[in-house]
Order: structure tokens, then sequence, then C-alpha cells
């Protein structure tokens, strides 16, 4: 019996080493990952800002040689410069977050709905967007990633409904079957 105890606890030993050096393998590519992702949002944010510089010159000192297709193209340029932003930014927000350990804690989801709204609305104070919230709403999770998971949602419709005269946006919940 001693035997076969010892090679369990050389069989335990043996894991515990390959599951060290995994977790190393794993955050030494974790790194990579944020190095790269940092590396490449400043290296895209600054040619993006030309493009997009260029393009507006083009409308504020062109718009006039400009027939409605033209006029059209650059606005889309522009456009696709504000998007490649809010990516970047996104990728820049995921890279800190994952340096940043999850905290998970019970909150107020409808509240942290109201901020996110709130803080869209002072963006964009002239659009006419009706927020339904439902009240009462709590959550038990990482109150920063889910306000990153917000933002983009919200953010989502937000954008999607922008050509409409007065938008609804509605967030809640679903009642759950217990079936």
């Amino acid at each position: 019996d001693i035997t076969a105890r010892k090679q369990v606890e050389q069989q335990i030993s043996k894991l515990n080493q390959e599951l060290e050096l995994r977790a190393l393998e794993l955050e030494a590519a974790n790194k990579e990952l944020e190095a790269f992702s940092y590396s490449v949002s400043h290296d895209l944010r600054s040619p993006l800002q030309n493009i997009d510089s260029f393009s507006q010159i083009l409308m504020e000192d062109y718009a006039n040689r400009l027939n409605a297709d033209g006029r059209d193209y650059v606005q889309r340029l522009r456009g696709s410069c504000r998007h490649m932003e809010e990516i970047i930014d996104a990728l820049l927000t995921l890279s800190n977050m994952m340096r940043s350990e999850l905290q998970v804690m019970p909150f107020d989801l409808s509240a942290l709905a109201h901020a996110v709204a709130a803080d869209l609305k002072q963006k964009n104070p002239d659009r006419l967007v009706d927020w339904v919230i439902a009240e009462g709403l709590s959550a038990e999770g990482d109150p920063q990633l889910l306000r990153v998971v917000l933002e983009n949602l919200f953010g989502n419709a937000w954008k999607f409904t922008a050509n409409r005269p007065r938008a609804r946006i509605e967030f809640g919940a679903l009642p759950q079957s217990n079936g």
C-alpha cells in the first residue's frame, strides 16, 4: 500500500507541475495579447485620425464641388472612422479590464442601466429617445464589466435608432420559468 500511495503522490505532484506550467503559459499568452491589443490600438489611431481630418476638410472646403454622392461617400467615410475609433476604445477598455481582478458582487442593475442611458443622453442631448428601464433589477457580477456590456448594448441601440425622429429603447427582464 505504501508503494501505491507513493505512486499516487508522484502523479499528483506531476499533475501540479503541469498545471503550474500551463498557468504560466496562459499568463504569458494573456500578456502578449494585452501588449498586442494596446500596440495595435495605438498604431491604428493616428492614421485613422488623419483619414477623419482630411475627410472633414473635404466636407468643409470642397463640399460645394462634390455632388450628392460624393458628399454621401465622405460622410460614410467619417462615420466609419468614428466606428473604428469606438472599436479601438473598446479594445483598450477590454485590455485594461483584463489586467484587473474580477469583482463579483451584488449590485443594482437598474441603476447602472439608468447611468449608462444618462451618459448617452448627455453626449447627444438633442436626440429624442424614450428610455424604458425596468426598476428593481439586480445582478451579481462585476459592475465595471457589466457597465461595458451595457454601454455597448445601449450604444448599438442608440446608433441603430439614430434615423428615427423619436426612438424608444427598452431594458428589462423576462420572467423565468421553473420548468
